[in-house]
């Protein structure tokens, strides 16, 4: 079944109530003839992935007792008729303290605490962007989505020996040394562009094992994840025949465990 995301949540019920707000006074009620929307809500409500309600307790427990009240009243409507309305809880309406709680929290997974905690990128922003790209991929490997894993540990690999080679060392010299090396070897065909940002990923692989940033065995696994990356593009599907699999998809997570570990050291 399709996972309902937080958003969508939000956007049902204020079509749904319009006219909830914290501005309305009186205090709204709902009769029998809201109980096929409030029973929408509920709805919405269960489907929502469990690691996205990220709420304070004190928000948490408000939408707990909203939810709670109005299973109540529907129950209520069910089993006795048109009998009662729903009442407000804490003095607010529940649909609200629905809206307002689902309206905090995140679309995207969080990373669990078991995920790369990557306390060598110094960038706050940068290192939990990283980490909820790595969770990402882990999700979807769990889920079976071979091409999602791929490419976001991909992604993944690039994101973090870009920041490795923008850090004070490896020096622009030092840099500049390992391009002409590389060319020398022909390993790369030609000069990669001089700003890393249009860099692609196998520069960064080769350059970072140039350097001795991330071993031999690193860059050779990176190396075969970039080409399975690569499988994103319908055209290389076409030309090779190949295609992203439950292979490529735990051969990108082991070279960026690899790509991690080196980093660590």
């Amino acid at each position: 079944m399709p996972r309902v995301m937080p958003t969508q949540a939000v956007a049902t019920i204020r079509r749904l109530f319009p006219g909830a707000s914290r501005h309305n006074n009186p205090q709204p009620t709902y009769s029998s003839g809201n109980a096929n929307a409030l029973r929408g809500i509920i709805n919405l409500v269960k489907e929502i992935p469990p690691e996205l309600i990220v709420l304070p307790e004190d928000v948490y427990a408000d939408l707990i007792l909203a939810n709670s009240a109005i299973e109540s009243q529907l129950d209520i409507w069910v089993s006795r008729g048109d009998v009662g309305v729903l009442q407000p809880v804490n003095g607010v309406d529940p649909v609200l303290l629905i809206l307002e709680a689902l309206d905090q929290c995140p679309d995207q997974f969080p990373p669990p605490p078991t995920t790369s905690g990557l306390t060598f990128v110094s960038d706050e922003l940068l290192r939990d962007n990283i980490r909820s790209d790595i969770w990402a991929a882990e999700r979807a490997f769990a889920n079976l989505e071979w091409k999602a894993a791929t490419v976001l540990a991909g992604a993944a690999i690039e994101a973090l020996l870009h920041w490795r080679l923008g850090q004070p060392t490896p020096t622009a010299d030092d840099l500049k040394h390992s391009i002409d090396a590389l060319l020398a070897k022909k390993v790369f065909p030609s000069k990669p562009p001089p700003s890393r940002d249009r860099w692609e990923l196998h520069h960064f692989i080769e350059v970072s094992g140039n350097l001795g940033i991330v071993q031999a065995s690193t860059v050779t696994a990176a190396n075969l994840a970039r080409d399975f990356r690569n499988l994103i593009h319908p055209g290389k599907v076409a030309r090779t025949g190949q295609s992203c699999h439950r292979g490529t998809a735990r051969s990108a997570l082991a070279a960026l465990d690899h790509v991690v570990r080196d980093l660590t050291r």
